[in-house]
């Protein structure tokens, strides 16, 4: 665990001639996270962007209109291209691009929406395909009103009855009908139709039978699909060919306009122009000698102060200073693949401790505690290494992670404190069935190694439920511990000692004390050993509660009282640990009782197996392999969100605030291009 990086408050003031070298100085310095200007200091205003930025911002402009036709967002595009290359003729190309890509999706684009239209005429015309009637027959009567559309139940009955004269057709599939009444009747007929369910559809123009319309339109369809795939294709070619290029400009332009709007953040005067920024402390002998190589007597920077660790007390929930410090943490490379998880909840402010390393720690334990099983952490070993090495995005590689570190415990545990595999003990327990009697070996219950005895499965999920609750409830003590130690460290840096000793010391007294309790409860009434009301354990503990209380009554008010159950519920909601296990365990011992049971009934023999024997072993090992993959499944979720939970409401409560800012120096980020045409700074 350690602090975020120390950051220095500088201000760069200079001639606003040297604005833009300044800028290029700072991007190239990658140290730099800029306080944003404030309009409401006197004699100065926000600064304009500088020329090249509306040039570029056009060219952006037509850039992201041709990756939007090329469709590039759905695709991966990989190669680089040098920053030289591109702007050898760069207005050109995107020119020359635009015409070739715009006539290629104007054609497109003209094709599909004929077909559509098309398509349209089509599913309209098919609904008078089965109706022995000429188009031009639907329409231009003086004395008739015609009435198309579709039912949901032939309506000829009740037109019957209700009209004395009518002309009535109904399609084959009997959902469309066609009836012709005198104008004087139509709103009788339109009050029959409606009980039907009659939904009108509009008579198609033209002339001549539906079927030679139809005919038509698949014929124009043939050829404009034919059209279609030549205007796809050309798509595809201009895609294959332009991608890295378009991406690659794309790229360059953005960070051109990036850089040329930094201005905007930037306070200036006609003649001058001040920056105010965030620097790490240990950064800055080497931002200090650049400036002065690179600037000269242009720009003159100065560090304002070090930001300190310590604040008035009182204000936990906000900066002394107006601005808020960014929070800059740097975690090795196992460390870092946790970062996501404690970015997920909040960056950590600048003063108070970075708690990534302690999920690192915890989280896959209390993953690998929970499954403990070596049937299923092995396989999340391996899907951890594939998920690292193919996946791209943060919430997969956390996943990744997390099953790589997990399954390690997992198989831990699985190995020397349960001795199982897919629920099944390696040696007999209890008249239980284990691999042993399956495989008809009689496998070691513990080995040796240097002259010591190590058992391989200590505990059974379903017969040592006390024990191994009593187990969690002792993890969640010392995990609560931890994290009120890191908040004691925390306050300590920020107020002083005195209040980290009355806001945080106090609790370390009340859960040391309640732990004192839990022992002396234990013996007395869980064990049954005879214990004294003078035991040590009771005293200590009872008078550690007392002090505590009383000490973070003296810190926190009232409200330190009412948080007395919360802490008892948070230490009781890690038997969790437990209860997943068991659980686990018990949908294990259920699949592999209706497997086994299946396969036994029928005394397979491999020897002498037929038919209705192998049926049934396939069908064993089907029940036994979909139970195990359901239970792989619910491990992963269910351990996985409960150990998150055990971090993120019981013991990040204790000490984390979060809601810091990140640190975001000035940089140019290239995924797409590279500088000196073809080779990488």
């Amino acid at each position: 665990m350690s602090l975020p990086k120390q950051m220095t408050r500088v201000l760069l003031v200079g001639s606003r001639g040297a604005l833009k070298d300044t800028i290029d100085v700072m991007y190239e310095l990658e140290s730099a996270h800029i306080i944003d200007f404030k309009a409401d200091e006197e004699g100065f205003s926000l600064g304009a962007p500088l020329e090249a930025s509306s040039e570029a911002s056009q060219k952006l402009l037509k850039l992201r209109s041709l990756e939007k036709d090329l469709d590039l967002d759905t695709i991966d595009v990989k190669g680089q291209m040098g920053v030289a290359k591109i702007e050898e003729d760069l207005a050109a190309t995107i020119i020359e691009l635009e015409a070739e890509i715009t006539g290629a999706t104007e054609s497109k684009n003209r094709i599909q929406g004929r077909v559509n239209e098309l398509e349209s005429q089509k599913n309209n015309l098919q609904n008078y395909q089965s109706i022995p009637l000429d188009l031009e027959l639907y329409r231009d009567y003086d004395s008739l009103k015609v009435f198309t559309g579709r039912v949901k139940a032939d309506p000829a009955a009740a037109l019957k009855a209700a009209i004395p004269q009518y002309e009535f057709f109904i399609s084959d599939d009997g959902s469309f009908i066609a009836t012709f009444v005198p104008k004087a009747m139509a709103d009788e007929a339109q009050k029959v139709l409606s009980q039907f369910g009659f939904a009108e559809v509009t008579a198609p123009t033209g002339n001549g039978s539906p079927k030679e319309h139809l005919g038509k339109i698949e014929e124009e369809l043939v050829t404009l699909k034919s059209g279609m795939e030549d205007a796809v294709k050309k798509l595809d070619n201009l895609r294959e060919k332009h991608a890295v290029f378009v991406k690659a400009a794309d790229e360059h332009l953005s960070i051109i306009v990036e850089k040329a709007e930094t201005p905007l953040r930037v306070g200036t005067t006609p003649y001058t122009f001040a920056m105010d920024a965030w620097v790490p402390s240990e950064e800055m002998p080497k931002v200090e000698k650049v400036i002065a190589e690179k600037l000269g007597g242009r720009v003159h920077m100065e560090a304002l102060e070090v930001m300190s660790r310590r604040e008035a007390h009182g204000h936990e929930h906000e900066d002394v200073h107006e601005e808020p410090i960014p929070t800059k943490i740097v975690n090795g490379n196992t460390v870092g693949k946790f970062e996501f998880l404690t970015r997920l909840l909040s960056m950590p402010k600048y003063r108070e401790i970075d708690p990534t390393i302690t999920m690192m720690i915890t989280l896959p334990l209390f993953f690998g505690l929970m499954v403990g099983d070596i049937g299923y952490g092995i396989p999340f070993i391996i899907l951890g290494l594939i998920g690292l090495k193919k996946c791209k995005s943060d919430e997969w590689r956390i996943i990744s992670t997390l099953l790589f570190f997990g399954g390690i415990w997992a198989t831990i545990f699985g190995l020397f404190m349960y001795g199982e595999a897919y629920g099944l003990h390696f040696a007999t327990q209890a008249e239980e069935m284990s691999w042993s009697s399956l495989l008809g070996v009689s496998l070691p219950s513990e080995f040796s190694i240097g002259g010591f005895d190590i058992p391989l499965g200590i505990y059974s999920k379903l017969h040592d439920v006390k024990p191994i609750l009593y187990i969690s409830l002792w993890i969640g003590i010392a995990h609560l511990f931890i994290g009120y130690c890191i908040g004691f460290y925390n306050k300590s840096i920020r107020f002083g000692l005195k209040h980290a000793i009355i806001e945080r010391f106090s609790w370390l007294l009340i859960l040391v004390g309640g732990a004192l309790l839990l022992l002396y409860l234990v013996d007395a009434m869980i064990i049954g050993i005879s214990v004294e009301m003078t035991d040590i354990r009771l005293i200590a503990g009872a008078v550690m509660i007392i002090v505590g209380v009383i000490m973070a009554y003296i810190g926190e008010g009232s409200g330190a009282i009412l948080e007395l159950p919360g802490l008892m519920g948070n230490v009781i909601s890690y038997t969790r640990l437990a209860a997943i296990g068991m659980s686990k365990a018990g949908l294990a011992v259920a699949f592999n009782t209706i497997a086994f049971e299946v396969l036994l009934a029928h005394e397979y023999e491999i020897a002498g197996s037929n038919n209705g024997d192998m049926i049934m072993l396939i069908l064993a090992l089907v029940i036994f392999t979909i139970g195990h993959l359901t239970i792989f499944v619910l491990a992963v979720l269910s351990a996985g969100l409960h150990s998150l939970r055990l971090h993120y409401v019981e013991f990040f409560m204790k000490f984390y605030e979060g809601d810091g800012v990140e640190f975001k120096p000035l940089k140019v980020i290239r995924k797409y291009t590279t500088e000196n045409n073809g080779v990488s700074e």
